[in-house]
């Protein structure tokens, strides 16, 4: 049975294109009757151990970067607290002390709330800054009008903590871009060579062979045709389980979870607990279930400690069975 609907290897998912990868390098070992051209068998296994491991950096450096994502959130929302205090404290001031409005004005002014509030991380920083700097003079003069030391001390190291935190946001995405940029070079070179197996192959056996499905091509009388059943789709029927649900620990608290589908369901639930535990907590209830988009799916930041994951294939709203597998995270 054909495992792809077509030979427009420019439309493989990176899933489709790993497994024509794959396929294409089992074929070669299988049938060395089969004189490729130059180093061309060379050259798709050394593809295969590329994009694989670009593949895996790729999907480590955007778990980075969601990580970085959420560090910069919580900085944002820590300064943006500690900004509303700031202001509270100092128009408290004001109308306690009854100070005069030329000097209400004075110190609006110097600490920075005159206008609005900010809009944006880089007006947060800016206005942090200028109420600490503030501050810290107005306690170097002996000022009266002077507000706790130490609360602003601490909106100092918020407003840097942001500012820090923005920048290494900033290098993780240029990190993960400059390795999606690899991939798309090193893809493209993946496709010329599948493009020189299967013309080889038509070549030597015609178009409608096949052993081109050893190879992760399909005959042309197998071609895909709307109406039809898609092709590869070898799954339990309805209600499941799914035939495939394996976990893979790749260290740093990421989780891969590798599934395939079930018969008429449209999405996967998918739920982490502990062994025993009768609460589960929901990891993602959009998992796609159609075979264009299925995809090895990773959880990040796992805490330590051994795991349970269930995952119930969905159809509509009715359940289906779930599956189940153990993991530890160390």
């Amino acid at each position: 049975m054909a495992q792809f609907k077509n030979n427009q290897i420019t439309n493989d998912t990176i899933a489709e294109h790993m497994l024509r990868v794959n396929m294409c390098v089992t074929g070669m070992a299988a049938h060395p009757e089969v004189a490729f051209r130059g180093d061309l068998v060379d050259k798709m296994t050394e593809h295969r151990d590329e994009f694989e491991a670009l593949e895996n950096q790729h999907a480590s450096e955007w778990g980075e970067e969601q990580a970085a994502t959420a560090y910069t959130n919580h900085c944002e929302n820590e300064l943006s607290s500690m900004l509303s205090s700031a202001r509270y404290m100092i128009e408290a001031m004001i109308e306690e002390e009854e100070i005069a409005p030329v000097k209400a004005h004075e110190l609006r002014r110097d600490f920075g709330i005159e206008g609005s509030k900010p809009r944006n991380r880089a007006g947060m920083i800016a206005l942090g800054k200028k109420m600490a700097e503030t501050n810290a003079r107005y306690v170097s003069l002996g000022s009266p009008y002077a507000l706790p030391e130490d609360f602003f001390l601490e909106l100092g190291t918020k407003t840097l903590a942001l500012q820090t935190a923005i920048s290494e946001h900033v290098r993780e995405k240029g990190e993960r871009l400059t390795i999606g940029e690899a991939k798309v070079d090193v893809r493209a070179r993946g496709n010329r060579l599948l493009s020189n197996t299967f013309k080889w192959l038509v070549a030597l056996y015609g178009e409608d062979a096949n052993i081109l499905l050893e190879f992760g091509f399909v005959p042309k009388s197998q071609i895909w045709t709307p109406g039809q059943p898609e092709p590869g789709l070898d799954w339990p029927p309805w209600p499941g389980p799914t035939g495939k649900f394996t976990l893979k620990y790749w260290g740093d608290g990421v989780v891969e979870i590798v599934y395939d589908g079930v018969q008429e369901s449209t999405i996967g639930w998918l739920h982490r607990s502990v062994p025993g535990a009768e609460d589960w907590i929901e990891v993602n209830k959009h998992l796609p279930m159609n075979a264009e988009d299925i995809l090895p799916f990773r959880e990040m930041h796992v805490p330590i400690g051994m795991w349970e994951y269930r995952f119930i294939p969905m159809r509509g709203v009715e359940k289906g069975v779930a599956s189940f597998a153990l993991i530890e995270v160390v």
